[in-house]
C-alpha cells in the first residue's frame, strides 16, 4: 500500500512539532517566531523541502492619545460623556479612573455617566494599553452644579374662623437636600423648617 504524505513545518531549520498539515497558522504572534518558514513534505517516495517563507514581526507601536478628554460642567441629575482618541497596534485597552481610583466597569474608549450626582465631581483620566506599552490621558475635571430650586406647585390662599388650625404646603424640585424656612408677614418662623406649616389655634391679632 502507498504511505499517505505528512508534513513537517520548520522554523529556521528546527522542527516545529505540532505543525504536521499542509497550513501552518500562528496566532497571538511574537517577536521571537519572525523567521524562515519551511516545510518538508514526505511519503514513501521520498521527501522535499520548500523554499523559505520569511515571516517578519513589526514591534507593536505603543499607544498615542490623539485627542485627550476634555472637562466637562454639568447639573446634577444630568448624564455626561467623556471620550479619549488613541493610535497604536490594535487591541487597545482603557481603564477609567476617578480622582486616581480605578472604575472597574469603565473599560471603553467612552466613559458615560448618567444621574451625575455632586459626588461625582473631580478628576476623570484613561489608561490606555497595548503589547507596546501604556499612556495615561491627562486629567478631565467633572464640574457638577446644584439644580437651583423651583417651586412647582405654590401654598395657596385660605380663609378660616379664628380657632382654626389652616395647613399650608410647598411642592418644590432641585438638588436635594431642599431646606426650607417658612415666614410670616417677611420674618422667620422658628421650626417651620417643612414642607408644609400648620398653624393651630389661629387667632386674629
Amino acid at each position: 500500500p502507498t504511505r499517505r504524505s505528512s508534513d513537517l513545518w520548520q522554523l529556521n531549520g528546527s522542527g516545529i512539532a505540532w505543525a504536521t498539515n499542509a497550513t501552518l497558522t500562528l496566532t497571538n504572534v511574537l517577536l521571537s517566531q519572525a523567521g524562515n518558514y519551511t516545510v518538508l513534505v514526505t511519503n514513501a517516495g521520498g521527501s522535499i523541502l520548500s523554499s523559505n517563507a520569511v515571516l517578519t514581526v513589526n514591534p507593536p507601536v505603543p499607544p498615542t492619545i490623539t485627542s485627550q478628554p476634555t472637562n466637562l460642567t454639568v447639573f446634577a441629575g444630568s448624564t455626561t460623556n467623556f471620550s479619549v482618541t488613541a493610535s497604536g497596534t490594535p487591541p487597545l485597552k482603557y481603564q477609567w479612573s476617578f480622582n486616581g481610583t480605578n472604575i472597574n466597569w469603565a473599560t471603553n474608549a467612552s466613559l458615560i455617566l448618567t444621574n451625575v450626582q455632586m459626588n461625582q465631581a473631580g478628576n476623570y483620566a484613561v489608561l490606555v494599553t497595548n503589547w507596546g506599552g501604556s499612556v495615561l490621558s491627562s486629567n478631565a475635571v467633572l464640574t457638577v452644579l446644584a439644580v437651583p430650586p423651583a417651586i412647582t406647585v405654590q401654598p395657596t390662599n385660605q380663609t378660616v374662623f379664628a380657632g382654626a388650625s389652616p395647613s399650608f404646603s410647598v411642592t418644590a424640585t432641585g438638588t436635594a437636600p431642599l431646606i426650607y424656612q417658612w415666614r410670616f408677614n417677611g420674618t422667620n418662623i422658628a421650626s417651620a423648617t417643612n414642607t408644609s406649616l400648620t398653624l393651630t389655634n389661629v387667632q386674629l391679632s
